[in-house]
């Protein structure tokens, strides 16, 4: 447990209380002889001998004080409040075609498990290539047919990343099956301005952390074409132009041919492996944003790097260190022996004039 303390000179009133003390004992005159007290001698030498401590308590009084004034302290954590950062409303596919395999460091896993483990990485780090985005608000958006929220824009992401590891494969049948791009999209930007307003109005009022979003971005994970919802991916794509959204889109798979995906009785259903790239490329293009294709994880992991390339944060954080002051119970024991040295002086050990 390191120690530190605020007003470090107070400890320089140590010497000057010991040096005091020292004074103090060698200017007490020596005790008065009188005829016939060798008879109370043996009285009177424990008091004689006891004679040195009040003042050696008064020294202790001093020396305790004196280090309470100088504040002693310890290290209870240190706080990283981000300045500047990028809001990132993560939009996930999370539709029976989802269940395609797609491979993994040699395996062969669901696509959505894939993505699921690549975004781990993305907003937490690697330890390699993926640094993390520590400074970022993140927040969660699973779609199908519909599209929900599985979490608001927070700087947990550990948060939002269990709550990707809970999400599942929609069914293919109705209510659920489908693929929402535009309803998910039009949601996830409707957040991401939310958010933006909400910071605002927190700055204003000089309340919460201070924090300013450099940039809006959605990142769009999905390996379909828009055909469920009630908004079109190019309505959600104009509205997240006119809020500054950036929207980054990213297509899993699509190689053309066909894949077996599971289905309600547990047997695996052929579909056509195909991703709807034109409209991706346009809803992108129109945000000022990319569209990629990833048809394993390491080309995944490469639009990450590429994402995190393009979404830089020059001044990301400022830290403050939190102390907890240790001083009152020295103050505390200082009023304790000093109560104790005029118990001493005035009573059990005091002096005749």
């Amino acid at each position: 447990m390191s120690i530190r303390y605020d007003s470090p000179w107070a400890l320089a009133l140590i010497g000057l209380a010991l040096v005091l003390i020292g004074l103090r004992w060698f200017s007490v005159p020596p005790p008065l002889v009188l005829p016939g007290a060798t008879r109370l001698r043996g009285l009177a030498s424990v008091r004689t001998w006891l004679r040195w401590l009040p003042l050696a308590v008064r020294a202790g009084v001093l020396s305790v004080l004196a280090v309470a004034i100088a504040r002693p302290q310890t290290l209870t954590g240190r706080i990283e409040t981000a300045k500047e950062g990028v809001a990132i409303q993560i939009v996930i596919d999370r539709s029976a075609s989802m269940g395609a395999p797609m491979t993994f460091e040699g395996r062969s896993l669901e696509r959505l498990e894939v993505v699921k483990r690549v975004l781990k990485d993305f907003l937490l780090g690697d330890g390699k290539q993926l640094k993390g985005r520590a400074d970022d608000l993140v927040g969660l958006i699973v779609f199908s047919g519909y599209a929900d929220t599985l979490a608001p824009l927070v700087h947990s992401h550990e948060i939002v990343v269990d709550l990707a590891n809970q999400t599942q494969l929609a069914p293919p049948a109705l209510p659920e099956g489908g693929t929402a791009i535009g309803d998910a999209l039009a949601l996830a930007a409707s957040r991401l301005k939310s958010a933006e307003e909400q910071i605002q109005k927190l700055s204003d009022a000089n309340q919460g952390p201070e924090f300013k979003i450099k940039s809006k971005i959605i990142v769009l994970l999905t390996d379909g074409e828009h055909n469920r919802g009630e908004i079109l991916p190019e309505q959600a794509a104009q509205l997240a132009a006119e809020w500054g959204i950036k929207i980054y889109s990213i297509g899993i798979g699509g190689t053309g041919g066909v894949v077996y995906i599971p289905g309600i009785d547990g047997r695996r259903i052929p579909i056509r492996d195909h991703v709807d790239e034109r409209t991706l490329i346009a809803i992108s293009s129109r945000t000022g944003g990319r569209y990629w294709n990833a048809r394993n994880a390491e080309s995944l992991r490469e639009i990450y790097q590429e994402i995190d390339r393009l979404e830089k944060v020059s001044v990301s954080s400022q830290r403050r260190t939190v102390f907890e002051e240790r001083f009152p119970p020295l103050a505390r024991a200082s009023l304790w022996l000093l109560g104790a040295e005029l118990l001493l002086s005035t009573v059990f050990l005091r002096r005749l004039p």
